[in-house]
């Protein structure tokens, strides 16, 4: 029999109680591995127009890298890289927000090449957004260690640069800084280290221009013509002279007696002159023909320096001059 209690209970009715609901799980966070945004669609920001060409915009990665279709381009412009990939990854909170973003270091690369880095973080859904671009490759930095990119716990990305990037056997001496950058006002500015790379006297930076070889009416068989090139001492080291070295198509010869002494090699012949002042420019002028009946074609020039240095932008110091005849006078 059972107690009065027990009975009482019996009589009472049950409430149900619903079934706790399952919150939908919280978007992934703004600390993206390098395996994930390896196979990612990133945005990636314009490169600089002082280094290599790659594509930008949303880009989608597999294998860590991004299509590059590379193009022609003219001696003495900026050549287009052979592919685009994600070097190294860092976390850390930059915004202040208490969450981790991700910095990604992205190369545009032949051999050396152009690098990035740039700040990833997650929206509401989760896709990886862009927080812009942090340092790169442009103006008198020209390298940036991959793996040296770290987040402190202020939300500064620090990293170390270079005055010039060395490629395959090169022993150029390079300056290397620790330089910092945090988020202001919704971009990322340089709040720590040296603003300005030391004068490292084994590079220079040289650009070297022409127009086109431009041949009057044919004299006794041949055209004669002048071209003018012109060097630009823009920064870094200053050489006492320069070497301008010429490959010209068949055909094509030296005229007139003004020019300097001259040195010939296999397909090729140098002269050496006075380098333009510092922060300027000097152009030079020198006196071609080529026989009347000879088709159009192109002379290429290259530059180097006495003493020997290297360029701090590597095809600054090629230049193509188009050979064509002058338009008929009505």
């Amino acid at each position: 029999m059972l107690s009065p209690a027990v009975a009482l209970m019996a009589c009472l009715p049950f409430a149900v109680v619903p079934p706790a609901a399952h919150a939908a799980p919280p978007p992934p966070g703004g600390r993206i591995s390098l395996a994930t945004l390896r196979e990612a669609t990133l945005d990636v920001p314009p490169w600089p127009t002082d280094g290599l060409r790659c594509p930008s915009g949303r880009l989608r990665f597999r294998g860590g890298e991004a299509p590059v279709t590379p193009k022609p381009v003219p001696d003495g412009r900026p050549p287009y890289g052979e592919f685009l990939t994600v070097l190294s990854a860092a976390h850390g909170d930059i915004d202040h927000d208490g969450a981790d973003e991700t910095v990604a270091v992205l190369g545009c690369l032949i051999e050396g090449g152009s690098k990035q880095i740039v700040a990833y973080d997650r929206d509401a859904s989760g896709a990886i957004v862009s927080r812009g671009r942090v340092a790169a490759t442009t103006g008198e930095v020209r390298d940036i260690r991959d793996t040296s990119v770290r987040v402190d716990g202020s939300g500064r990305v620090t990293a170390r640069v270079a005055d010039y990037q060395r490629c395959c056997a090169d022993r150029t001496p390079q300056t290397w800084q620790t330089r910092g950058y945090a988020l202001r006002g919704g971009r990322f500015t340089q709040v720590s280290g040296p603003a300005r790379m030391p004068l490292n006297r084994r590079v220079t930076a040289i650009g070297l221009t022409t127009g086109d070889l431009v041949l009057g009416p044919a004299t006794g068989g041949y055209r004669y013509g002048t071209l003018a090139v012109t060097a630009t001492h823009r920064r870094g080291a200053h050489p006492g002279q320069i070497v301008l070295t010429f490959t010209a198509p068949d055909g094509l010869r030296r005229a007139g007696a003004a020019w300097p002494r001259v040195t010939t090699g296999p397909g090729t012949f140098s002269v050496r002159v006075t380098a333009p002042a510092a922060g300027r420019s000097a152009t030079y002028r020198f006196a071609f023909r080529q026989a009347a009946a000879a088709p159009a074609g192109e002379l290429a020039l290259e530059l180097a320096t006495v003493p020997a240095m290297s360029q701090a932008i590597p095809w600054d110091g090629y230049a193509t001059a188009r050979i064509r005849p002058a338009p008929a006078s009505r």
